[in-house]
């Protein structure tokens, strides 16, 4: 591919909306890497998981041509394949590791495979009393977001055919509310966090579809979207959405993760215009965002070991699993995916 192509295929993608997924990623690798940095893994938190959702829906089309089943599909081959693949190399890895190499090959890591299976880092939410296990054991704690992901897309494409496609999104929100207050129980590929995670996806789809992307360069919206971030986070507190740990208010949970979405993708825009090179870096790293996910945990095993015996403070081996991992991970990604170049063809490409 020549180089004038590459640049043409480069500016075709929505760069801010590839920097908000980079953003997102950060935030994964400095919470994973166990960086205390305050306000910045705080109000991170509040939006490095809902941004992929919101992402997500700022992509989503729906064609009434379509079928279903092929949709499905199309979705599995994006997000169960590599969840099945991922799953299946860091089971084999640690059985040759715990289990072969240790002379007791007949442990076959049954409550990985379950974990796997189950897809739920824990059964229980964090108000359960009683003991609970961690289920993704294999480094493989980030998978959950890949078959949570693919029901998302199950759930809104089924409810996008629908004329009533608010109020079942509405329903299935209020579902989210009365199982959470009502078991601690978590279910497995997150059934019972995906209609919480669908409204996310709405608020993207509806920032496209109503055109709003301007208000995103207006101060006035900006400073109110900061605001309600500011507020609906400390009233809030802290959430993981992979544990079913929304904070103190579902409805919070959503306006924070919704509103700290926007404003960074508000700062995607602003850094097209001053800093295109940034922006650029973040097209080619926010195609691999899958595989940084996929397989950062277990990079950071390898990292550590070296850092240790290299006897490297705390603080830098913290800040070589982040970078490292990004980089090494993304270049990776790119040369085993041919290094092509994925595209917005109308500016509403289904990631």
């Amino acid at each position: 591919m020549d180089g004038s192509l590459e640049k043409d295929k480069m500016k075709a993608r929505l760069g801010w909306l590839d920097f908000g997924k980079v953003a997102g990623t950060l935030v994964v690798l400095l919470v994973h890497a166990e960086c205390a940095l305050g306000s910045v893994t705080f109000y991170g938190g509040m939006f490095y998981m809902p941004i992929f959702f919101v992402a997500a829906g700022y992509t989503f089309r729906y064609r009434e041509e379509e079928r279903f089943s092929g949709f499905l599909k199309k979705k599995a081959k994006r997000l169960l394949v590599p969840y099945a693949g991922t799953s299946a190399f860091l089971w084999l890895f640690f059985w040759v590791k715990d289990s072969l190499l240790a002379g007791n090959p007949a442990d076959l890591k049954f409550f990985s495979i379950l974990g796997i299976l189950y897809s739920r880092n824990q059964m229980y939410t964090i108000r359960y009393v009683g003991e609970n296990p961690v289920l993704l054991n294999l480094l493989n704690a980030p998978l959950w977001f890949l078959t949570a992901m693919f029901l998302t897309y199950a759930w809104y494409g089924f409810i996008s055919r629908s004329r009533q496609k608010y109020v079942l999104l509405a329903l299935g929100a209020a579902g989210v509310v009365l199982w959470h207050y009502s078991t601690v129980l978590l279910l497995p590929w997150s059934l019972d966090a995906i209609p919480l995670f669908a409204c996310f996806m709405a608020a993207g789809e509806l920032l496209h579809e109503k055109k709003q992307e301007k208000l995103l360069g207006e101060l006035w919206f900006l400073g109110l979207l900061f605001v309600v971030f500011l507020i609906s986070s400390q009233l809030n507190g802290s959430m993981n959405l992979s544990n079913g740990n929304y904070g103190h208010n579902i409805l919070l949970c959503l306006i924070a993760g919704t509103t700290g979405s926007l404003l960074v993708f508000a700062a995607g825009m602003w850094l097209e215009k001053i800093c295109p090179w940034l922006i650029r870096l973040c097209s080619l790293a926010g195609q691999e965002t899958l595989t940084v996910l996929c397989f950062h945990m277990f990079l950071f095993m390898f990292i550590r070991t070296g850092a240790s015996l290299f006897g490297l403070p705390e603080g830098v081996t913290q800040a070589l699993l982040v970078i490292g991992s990004l980089v090494l991970l993304t270049g990776a990604g790119r040369i085993v995916h041919g290094k092509k170049v994925m595209v917005y063809a109308d500016k509403r490409r289904s990631n």
